[in-house]
């Protein structure tokens, strides 16, 4: 019965239940089926994976030379190697799905049921809150909306039974390319723009000032790639010198600045109490380790004086916090490379999107931190490495053809 399971589709088809459980039961769930794709699959190293070995050497004698030196609580080492565990799992899932040559249709049809999944939550939380007057519902500590403040007035943020509001920016960007393109596919073509429509609700609904801008950066890129991919040079040197003419001309001779200037100004502002978190966080974060570990870093997250961890909400700045200028280097390069490697794959339709909207994720990560949820890390280099395998496979057809 279990021998021709294919577990390299247990993640997919786990993940709201990973998602909901507590992040202790998260990472036992991921390891188990880690254990189970290791006795079946086999590990490929790339150019990437070395950047990864690389980064976590850093980061171990980082958190060793850290203990020696300094006394921390328990709750804080726990934290740390929980860190460093679920970052070597998230490689091996990467060099394991570099091996593996999942079926499209079956991702795309997983895809698209986990995103109603999460439209499924968005309309309940609009249904207790309006309805029922309940706004704040949770299962395991996770809730399903909550009211924050934005641009001074109280509004439903929905967090979709996550850890916060931001991650149901990156499931989007993982999985809304996918359940377009099942949706595109149905009979009842009226049907499936409607879901199409339907979809982008969640994603207003968390009021993520940085996911908005990511996710309409994606599709920018995505929309010039429609336009440019079957043009010829003369006609892309045509189209690219009239964008450069109308960017000088907005620019001169038009309030087109000052306009934009107001409109980021009150986006920025909207939440001025997270502003000033996070802005007070990276300043202590990058004082206590130009003070006492520039080089390899802190290692271990300690406290600041508001109550968050040092080094958390930015995913670079926890580069610099835990691995010193040595580990920013190592992982600013290591995302140029995935970005870039990304850029240059050539991929058709819909697929595109998904490309591009990983492509700019590092900008997002400026402001979120990538291992601040299990499932988002193992995800985001599950995908990388469907893509990137998807890309080798078909340039490996390519090379047969032509021998």
């Amino acid at each position: 019965m279990y021998e021709n399971y294919k577990w390299e589709y247990t993640m997919f088809y786990l993940l709201w239940p990973i998602i909901i459980f507590p992040k202790q039961l998260q990472i036992v769930f991921i390891g188990i089926i880690l254990c189970f794709l290791l006795r079946q699959g086999k590990i490929i190293f790339d150019g990437l994976s070395y950047f990864f070995i690389f980064y976590l050497v850093i980061y171990i004698i980082s958190i060793f030379y850290n203990l020696f030196l300094h006394s921390y609580e328990f709750d804080r080492i726990l934290a740390t190697f929980n860190t460093l565990s679920i970052w070597i799992i998230a490689m091996f899932y990467y060099l394991l799905y570099k091996s593996y040559q999942l079926d499209l249709q079956e991702l795309v049809k997983i895809g698209f049921v986990n995103y109603c999944i999460l439209i499924g939550h968005w309309m309940i939380s609009h249904i207790f809150h309006y309805l029922l007057g309940v706004s704040e519902f949770s299962i395991f500590g996770h809730y399903l909306s909550n009211i924050e403040w934005f641009s001074g007035v109280p509004v439903l943020r929905f967090v979709g039974f996550m850890d916060y509001a931001n991650l149901v920016i990156m499931f989007f960007m993982f999985f809304y390319p996918l359940f377009c393109m099942y949706a595109l596919r149905l009979n009842r073509r009226w049907f499936g723009w409607f879901l199409i429509v339907l979809g982008i609700f969640p994603v207003y609904s968390t009021y993520s000032r940085s996911g908005y801008f990511i996710i309409l950066l994606g599709i920018s890129l995505f929309i010039f790639h429609q336009f440019i991919k079957n043009s010829s040079i003369v006609t892309r040197g045509f189209l690219y010198c009239i964008v450069a003419t109308l960017l000088v001309i907005s620019i001169f001779y038009t309030n087109l600045v000052d306009n934009l200037e107001l409109i980021f100004s009150d986006v920025y502002n909207a939440r001025e109490g997270s502003n000033d978190t996070r802005s007070y966080l990276m300043e202590e974060s990058m004082k206590v380790t130009f003070e006492k570990s520039p080089v390899i870093g802190m290692g271990i997250k300690t406290d600041s004086k508001l109550g968050y961890p040092l080094g958390s909400h930015s995913t670079f700045l926890g580069f610099f916090y835990k691995t010193g200028m040595v580990g920013f280097i190592v992982c600013t390069v290591m995302f140029l490379f995935i970005s870039f490697k990304l850029l240059l794959l050539k991929m058709k339709g819909i697929s595109n999107l998904m490309k591009y909207f990983i492509a700019v994720l590092p900008v997002m990560f400026l402001f979120e931190d990538l291992d601040g949820s299990n499932w988002l890390i193992v995800f985001y280099f599950i995908l990388l490495a469907v893509l990137f395998g998807r890309d080798a496979n078909a340039h490996s057809d390519r090379l047969a053809k032509d021998g």
